[in-house]
């Protein structure tokens, strides 16, 4: 009998978008072959070869009869757009009627052999911002900047624009912490170490304990599906040990340093407990562990600019609101009104401030913000305009995220601003 010996098609997934398969079968001059295109979405659908279509009505036109072959036939059809994903799967028929059959490294079966493609599903991505400090710190923590969608693992080299002011809006306002301008820089900046880094951005995965454990490093979950060797272990619901360490921004956490799949259990790196049936949380941080969960490959290029409201240059002139001294002052304490962006370490400028050695450096704010203490005596006339040099009450965050491939799943990718954020102190 004459062979059919291969079935090949140009890809090995699609995207969600429509898209042009080719597929190409050879085999022996004058095997005669037969051929179905099967859409596996439900109802089923077959490709129609005459109006180049998948019809749910199935004719003579859904199959392509009895193809002698000249060394190889080639054909191609258009895949239709499918958001949630689809199978397809070519059905191959030979017949010894024809004197054919299919070669045994095809199939095992020598009259028939199927070959299958996958359409990936779209994913969405969004972004946003994460914290563990109090929200009414961090006025707009936690939105959703920018989304988009696109085909799961698809490259992309897509370009999300990402802005967000974070504005501390607690009682007495006091704000964030900036690098003092200087004689080169008339306004606050943050410093390079703490502007954003590869390794502040997450993905969060959630699972959930299967038993409990006490100062155990082995915990077994539901799944372990998008868990990854280096993966931070950020909270486990009711538990007083967490084995957390460290403080806001360079936390450090318990990570996964094994994962046994089949028994879906993990090894950590630290000794917490848990109850059983209690939601965990990991997370990816930094873009090669991100990679490694869901499979999408990210670029962060974002930058934490000091900002101030009251400034119609709020980028330049971005210091801690004008305050008013309230009543003289002849001493190192000072009443203010309409404080924003006050801080500790922080230095008040203004008309006949004294800065001589230090002594216009706040050592001191009250909790209601009303009052100021200076590290130097002041005499200063009611109503007198101070600006905060170091400190003011919001920021913003600008740049780009680059999608250079999209994950295999949908997911939030968060950058935790806990290191570019450091809160105004009161002393």
């Amino acid at each position: 009998m004459k062979k059919i010996n291969s079935l090949s098609i140009n890809k090995s997934s699609l995207p969600s978008s429509a898209t042009k398969l080719s597929y190409s079968i050879t085999g022996e001059q004058g095997a005669v072959f037969s051929l179905q295109i099967k859409d596996n979405s439900s109802p089923n659908k077959f490709y129609n070869f005459e109006t180049n279509t998948f019809t749910n009505t199935f004719t003579s036109e859904n199959t392509l009869s009895n193809v002698t072959l000249a060394g190889s036939y080639e054909g191609t059809l258009t895949i239709p757009a499918g958001s949630s994903g689809n199978t397809y799967k070519f059905l191959l028929f030979a017949s010894p009627h024809f004197d054919t059959e299919i070669s045994r490294g095809l199939s095992v079966n020598p009259f028939f052999a199927h070959a299958e493609v996958t359409q990936n599903s779209d994913v969405t991505v969004r972004f946003s911002t994460s914290s563990e400090q109090d929200t009414s710190n961090l006025v707009g923590i936690g939105a959703f900047v920018g989304s988009t969608s696109g085909s799961a693992n698809a490259i992309s080299n897509k370009e999300v624009a990402f802005t967000e002011t974070l504005a501390d809006s607690s009682t007495g306002a006091h704000g964030y912490k900036w690098t003092a301008p200087t004689s080169t820089n008339p306004s606050n900046s943050l410093a390079d170490n703490l502007q954003p880094k590869d390794k502040d951005f997450y993905v969060e995965i959630a699972t959930q304990t299967d038993g409990s454990g006490t100062d155990s490093t082995s915990m077994i979950v539901d799944s372990v599906s998008n868990l990854v060797i280096g993966m931070s272990l950020v909270d486990i619901a009711d538990s007083g040990d967490e084995e957390q360490s460290g403080t806001l921004g360079v936390l450090t956490y318990p990570t996964i340093t094994a994962i046994d799949s089949a028994n879906k259990t993990l090894t950590l790196s630290a000794a917490p407990d848990w109850a059983d049936d209690k939601a965990v949380k990991f997370r990816a941080y930094g873009s090669n562990l991100i990679t490694k969960s869901i499979g999408g490959i990210f670029e962060f290029n974002l930058t934490v600019f000091p900002e101030s409201s009251h400034s119609r240059s709020t980028r330049v002139k971005n210091w801690g609101r004008a305050t008013v001294v309230a009543s003289g002052s002849g001493g190192d304490g000072l009443q203010i009104t309409a404080a924003r962006g006050v801080s500790a370490g922080a230095k008040i400028v203004g008309p006949k401030v004294d800065s001589a050695d230090g002594a216009n450096v706040i050592t001191e704010v009250h909790s209601s913000g009303t009052s100021i203490t200076v590290a130097g005596a002041q005499n200063l006339a009611d109503k007198t305009v101070l600006l905060i040099h170091g400190s003011s009450e919001q920021g913003t965050i600008e740049g780009t995220i680059k999608i250079k491939k999209f994950p295999s799943i949908s997911a939030d990718i968060y950058f935790d601003v806990d290191r570019a954020f450091t809160l105004s102190t009161l002393n």
